[in-house]
């Protein structure tokens, strides 16, 4: 698939631009932090960037990328969404679609094509894995290291799901190299980063659509903090106010609040009004209560993968750079 995506990226860009591309594999040019590089070549000047194949950038991704600002190196995608683009220009990260579309500034070059549409390799299908079955038990092994030991019927139960659909969704992460077989009995996950990054992509893009949610104010004045010092809450706060909590960098505007019960009992028994612009959102949740994520000492505190989605599906940069800080400190508690 990589070789697939830069192939097709060169060929494109030098049918654009009329200039001659030469690719060099990572293992002809020793560089340690990239695919390869690639030599663009043009009569007046030339010159070289080293490349990194990327299949896709998501707003989840956003984050890692920032080290990467300003730098000599250039993404090759199959395809990027147009806000992406547009983070990545603000940001100085250079990029090139298989389409042809660039986007490269340095010093003594710059080159910029965005008229070409969207070029499609192969079909890809999320299929059972990240079905919205399979984000629910994706959920489950990225806030708990020990679900990957789980039998079906408990994992089942944690997720909401039915043995039929674990079996079926860990055949196929196993087939796409998210989890690697130990033995005929145990599993492992394999690159956590990689599924970190496609659960919340796809979790933003297709099951919280889906979750029955609705927006409220107090209905007397408060402020967003004090929802922590409440005794027995019967839910799980997310969001920004989560965020605060675990990077103590952001100051919450926002939260979301997830729940099995009764919106209109929670409401009420918090003080809680209708309100369609209100700063506190509902939102049904999608997992079994009694599943605790132990990384973070306050039950009540969303697990760190689902504040992060939170973040990401509102994109300012405070929540991008929220969501880095937030990620780096607590995902080695889950690997």
């Amino acid at each position: 698939m990589e070789q697939e995506i830069i192939t097709t990226a060169v060929d494109n860009f030098s049918a654009l631009t009329n200039m001659t591309t030469k690719v060099k594999e990572a293992e002809s040019v020793d560089l340690n932090y990239s695919s390869g590089e690639i030599n663009f070549l043009k009569s007046e000047a030339s010159f070289r960037l080293p490349y990194i194949v990327k299949k896709r950038i998501t707003a989840a991704d956003i984050p890692f990328l920032q080290e990467y600002a300003g730098r000599q190196v250039v993404f090759v995608c199959e395809y990027l969404a147009k806000p992406i683009k547009k983070q990545l220009r603000e940001s100085g990260i250079n990029y090139l679609e298989i389409s042809g579309n660039t986007y490269i500034n340095d010093a003594h070059n710059f080159i910029f094509i965005d008229s070409q549409k969207r070029v499609k390799l192969n079909s890809d299908s999320a299929g059972a894995a990240f079905s919205k079955s399979g984000l629910k038990i994706i959920y489950q092994l990225l806030i708990n290291d020990e679900a990957v030991k789980m039998n079906y019927r408990d994992l089942g139960s944690a997720a909401r799901v039915s043995i039929d659909t674990v079996s079926r969704v860990y055949k196929e992460l196993v087939r796409e190299k998210y989890l690697v077989r130990l033995n005929k009995r145990d599993l492992q996950v394999l690159d956590y980063k990689r599924l970190f990054n496609d659960w919340v992509t796809i979790f933003n893009k297709t099951l919280r659509p889906k979750l029955r949610k609705r927006n409220f104010s107090f209905k007397r004045q408060k402020n967003l903090q004090q929802l922590l010092q409440l005794e027995n809450f019967r839910a799980t706060i997310g969001g920004e106010l989560a965020a605060e909590e675990l990077s103590e960098y952001l100051i919450a505007e926002k939260v979301n609040i997830y729940l099995h019960d009764s919106f209109a009992k929670f409401a009420f028994d918090l003080n809680l009004i209708p309100d369609k612009n209100g700063s506190i959102t509902l939102i049904e949740q999608f997992w079994k209560s009694d599943v605790e994520d132990t990384s973070f000492d306050k039950p009540e505190i969303a697990p760190m993968p689902l504040v992060y989605a939170d973040l990401i599906s509102d994109p300012k940069p405070r929540n991008f750079e929220t969501a880095k800080i937030i990620y780096e400190k607590y995902a080695p508690k889950y690997l």
